[in-house]
């Protein structure tokens, strides 16, 4: 399975050589302020499953809601954000999903921060998983897109 995105202005493509990890909507209010939306959509991979195939990013590093630091990718030349890296896990980069080229398709297992979520923002709790801030583990979050992507 072969995916692909980019940045906004197209000066970065990348392609993705596995299945996500997990899918997810954050609604921190670090997410909020990235994607100047409700909140974002998270996309893990691991990091040797991503291939950067055209540009070069550029990289800084922020505080997370949670006070973990990430290291942040983006295109120099849009500011679109790319991934950020998980403190917990360098081996794993959280792929921002609206970067996909086929991000519509992507079904989130679960909502988390919704203790900042915007109030209008209408959540499928009988299908997504939901959590107030960020959870202590992602185990329960990944074992459910596991099985959203065989329902």
């Amino acid at each position: 399975m072969n995916l692909e995105g980019g940045c906004q202005c197209g000066n970065i493509r990348y392609l993705l050589h596995s299945k996500p990890i997990v899918v997810y909507a954050c609604h921190c209010t670090d997410c909020q302020k990235q994607a100047s939306s409700a909140f974002g959509i998270s996309v893990w991979i691991a990091r040797d499953d991503f291939e950067l195939t055209r540009g070069t990013l550029s990289l800084w590093q922020t505080r997370g809601d949670s006070g973990s630091t990430k290291d942040c990718a983006f295109c120099p030349d849009c500011g679109s954000r790319i991934y950020h890296a998980i403190a917990t896990d360098p081996n794993i980069f959280s792929l921002k999903g609206g970067s996909l080229d086929g991000a519509r398709t992507l079904q989130p297992a679960a909502h988390i921060w919704l203790g900042s979520a915007q109030e209008w923002v209408l959540i499928d709790r009988e299908n997504q998983l939901c959590y107030q801030t960020e959870p202590e583990s992602f185990d329960e979050i990944i074992d459910h897109y596991r099985y959203l992507l065989n329902v």
